[in-house]
């Protein structure tokens, strides 16, 4: 052997100055600057593709809520989801809603598409209906209005404007001691709806202090002033001279007038189930979301967009202090490193949403509130918990890189697992948001990459058996 090459350096070609590290350092960063500029702009313009993408396990968490709900409260309302349903849930994704019309206003509407429907149909809206009247009070009202020395000077009114036929009418059936039915009840109907056609008769003084609007003075006039409905009608009675308003404003006084005898009064609605479908789409609630959300997750996209190439630039400047023989691993370990970022992403969207979605939605189930997710919300969760994923998966890496600078050796890692193990799921508490199922979702598959590390730091180039020199 050359006695000058046994003292030949064999490692001269590796060494560096302090001024040159500096400059390879700015060179990497500079480089990494760039490809995040690059990535930021190619998310930014892909941004709108990306909410949507993003979006869609959040739709398909809520559409499955409402449909589930909806086939909780089928069951809870019959006993049993009908058959003749199930395809309009489950297929068609349709979900029932159950809905109070006002018939006159059905019919109204259909009058506009079925001209001969008025000749069929006629409704009175402004009128008493049958639900209007208590058929177990109808005698006692009846009295009321027929005997004079119990007559209210409100009912008195009432009953000045019937013809002698209807106070006739009134007489006979307030005798019997059970009105018979529906017969009772119609004449009845009809005999007050007749009183609320005349046009006099919401000016009897026995309704002035009804009609009168409330008084304003001075120890008053910083209260909030005492709302009269009936006053309100009145005086827009006296603006429109509309004949259906002095209708309801007649039917209102005879309604007050015998309240005691009488349901309160109510529209006559009915009701009716309608199917809607169970399409969601998160709400915006501010002017300025919708520009951070396309600014966030055009960021957030173009840092997973850059991310192999500003590793790519990290592993580039350590090598550049490594040793000749020590620089193919960044040939191994850079492919492994965009490859566990990419499984991270991918787990946190293809496995981890639905099932942590569904966790939390279970409580808005069981607390009975509706869920109405607002999108800004949704994508500060939904965007970083991918990226957290991706980072965290760095973690057999890391364990490789402590192993081969001497730091930890595999006996360590294999005898200190349940520190790591318990160091994991406080790490995944950190890297998630503020519940236990995604947590759980990321501390699993980390705990099984510790244990890949170990057969990593083993089986991967460069393992010294004997790091320490021990004998």
């Amino acid at each position: 052997m050359n006695i000058a090459d046994s003292n030949k350096d064999l490692f001269e070609e590796s060494r560096m100055s302090f001024g040159e590290h500096l400059d390879e350092l700015r060179k990497a960063l500079f480089k990494s600057a760039v490809g995040v500029m690059i990535g930021c702009a190619i998310g930014l313009f892909f941004a709108p593709q990306v909410v949507q993408l993003l979006n869609r396990p959040l739709v398909k968490a809520m559409e499955d809520y409402k449909l589930t709900n909806a086939s909780k409260l089928l069951t809870e309302k019959t006993g049993y989801v009908p058959m003749e349903l199930v395809p309009w849930l489950e297929k068609e994704r349709f979900i029932p809603r159950e809905l109070r019309i006002d018939p006159a206003q059905l019919v109204d509407a259909l009058k506009t598409v079925v001209p001969d429907l008025g000749t069929t149909i006629e409704l009175d809206p402004y009128g008493f209906q049958k639900t209007h009247f208590d058929a177990d009070r109808l005698s006692k009202l009846c009295q009321q209005l027929t005997q004079e020395d119990q007559r209210s000077p409100q009912q008195t009114a009432i009953w000045q404007c019937l013809s002698p036929t209807e106070q006739q009418t009134l007489t006979e059936i307030a005798k019997k001691s059970d009105p018979s039915g529906d017969n009772d009840v119609n004449r009845v109907m009809e005999i007050l709806n007749s009183a609320t056609r005349d046009e006099k008769f919401s000016q009897h003084e026995s309704f002035a202090d009804l009609l009168a609007p409330a008084e304003k003075d001075w120890s008053t006039m910083f209260q909030t002033p005492e709302v009269k409905p009936l006053a309100q009608m009145n005086l827009a009675l006296a603006e429109s001279g509309d004949p259906n308003l002095r209708r309801r404003l007649n039917r209102a006084l005879i309604a007050d007038a015998l309240s005691a005898h009488m349901p309160p009064l109510r529209m006559n609605l009915i009701s009716m189930e309608v199917w809607e479908s169970d399409a969601f789409k998160p709400l915006s609630l501010k002017p300025t979301d919708g520009f951070f959300i396309w600014l966030k997750a055009g960021l957030v996209t173009g840092a997973c967009i850059s991310f192999p190439w500003v590793f790519y630039c990290i592993w580039t400047f350590i090598a550049e202090g490594l040793y000749p023989t020590e620089r193919k691993y960044v040939h191994y370990f850079l492919p492994i490193s965009i490859g566990l970022f990419i499984a991270g992403v991918l787990l946190a969207y293809v496995f981890v949403f639905d099932p942590v979605l569904n966790f939390l939605f279970s409580f808005n189930a069981q607390l009975g509130i509706a869920p109405e997710m607002r999108v800004n919300d949704w994508l500060s969760f939904v965007l970083m918990l991918p990226l957290g994923f991706g980072i965290a998966f760095q973690l057999p890496l890391v364990m490789l890189f402590l192993n081969r600078i001497n730091i930890f050796t595999i006996d360590a890692y294999l005898a200190k697992w349940r520190i790591a193990v318990m160091c994991i799921f406080v790490l995944s508490m950190f890297l998630t948001p503020a519940d236990p199922m995604s947590m759980v979702l990321l501390a699993v598959p980390l705990t099984m990459l510790y244990f890949l590390g170990v057969v990593m730091c083993r089986y991967m180039p460069g393992y010294n058996p004997n790091p320490f020199g021990e004998p």
